[in-house]
């Protein structure tokens, strides 16, 4: 009755009242994990559509799941992947694989669709840090925290200290925070083989977790000594030179990070993993056509 007579209020009421009801779903499905892996996970965040308020039904939980000792997990957890993924495979397999970067698995707890990626602790802390920006772009957007470690927590932070460098180096010089927040969600599109329309999702991202992602940010904004509040904008008072050896500087390693040997390596992995791995492949490539129409017919028009 409390939520019938919420959803007939104002729209501010009803977005409340939606917040309020994704926050314990996702909480929720998180202690399901938990209770599931709790003896291996030092930390597990929430991320994805159904922490940023863009979930439809049916949309999936999307989690990362630090876990102290990889091996570990997937000896103790080989029945799980073995039915739940599209190929048979053995923990050797699985601990191989996911060696370099996360595998997402499938979980489906009785309605509870969920996608999780694994990592050991130390290899998460490497990835935030390093040159492939597939774990560390991924780190820029807002995040549910269900178990944190210090040693996890560092390493995000450090890895949105550099995601905020990268991204003052594609804002103009003179920048609004609208657009410093594109280009940090827009991070990890840039530097993944990804399939989504991306203009759509970054903008999509931005809208509903602008909340989130300035208190993310403007802690670290106000750390840098050359950024200005200037009225209802933000200068950066780098010399234009500085500005144009680091936007240079951002993009080469973006673009080497996207085409990178660890990159394609990461697609097959997931494409080995994936329930319906064709799909998986399909949507891959759509999505790097469909850019690269949407660029030519762009400087066209």
């Amino acid at each position: 009755m409390a939520l019938e007579r919420a959803t007939n209020g104002p729209s501010a009421v009803r977005a409340a009242c939606s917040a309020r009801l994704s926050a314990h779903l996702v909480e929720e499905a998180g202690r399901r994990l938990l209770a599931r892996f709790d003896s291996h996970a030092v930390a597990l965040m929430a991320y994805g559509s159904r922490v940023c308020g863009q979930a439809r039904t049916g949309s999936e939980y999307d989690f990362w799941l630090i876990v102290r000792d990889a091996e570990a997990f997937h000896r103790a957890n080989a029945e799980f992947y073995r039915t739940q993924l599209n190929i048979p495979s053995t923990p050797d397999k699985q601990i191989a694989l996911n060696r370099a970067g996360p595998l997402f698995y499938a979980i489906r707890d009785g309605e509870c669709r969920m996608k999780v990626a694994v990592l050991a602790q130390e290899d998460f802390a490497r990835l935030c840090r390093s040159a492939w920006w597939t774990v560390k772009g991924r780190m820029q957007k807002p995040m549910r925290v269900i178990r944190m470690s210090p040693v996890v927590e560092e390493a995000i932070l450090a890895a949105r200290r550099e995601g905020l460098a990268c991204a003052l180096s594609l804002v103009p010089a003179r920048f609004t925070m609208e657009q410093l927040l594109t280009e940090l969600v827009s991070l990890s599109y840039r530097a993944e083989v990804r399939p989504e329309n991306k203009r759509a999702k970054i903008r999509s991202i931005v809208e509903t977790g602008r909340a989130g992602l300035m208190e993310i940010y403007l802690p670290l904004l106000a750390e840098l000594p050359y950024v200005k509040r200037d009225g209802d904008r933000y200068a950066d008072c780098r010399s234009a030179e500085e500005r144009r050896a680091a936007r240079a500087a951002t993009l080469r390693a973006l673009r080497h990070s996207k085409w990178s040997g660890q990159s394609l390596r990461f697609v097959w992995r997931n494409y080995r993993s994936h329930r319906t791995p064709i799909r998986y492949l399909l949507l891959k490539i759509y999505g790097e056509v469909e850019k690269t129409f949407r660029r030519w017919f762009g400087k066209a028009g």
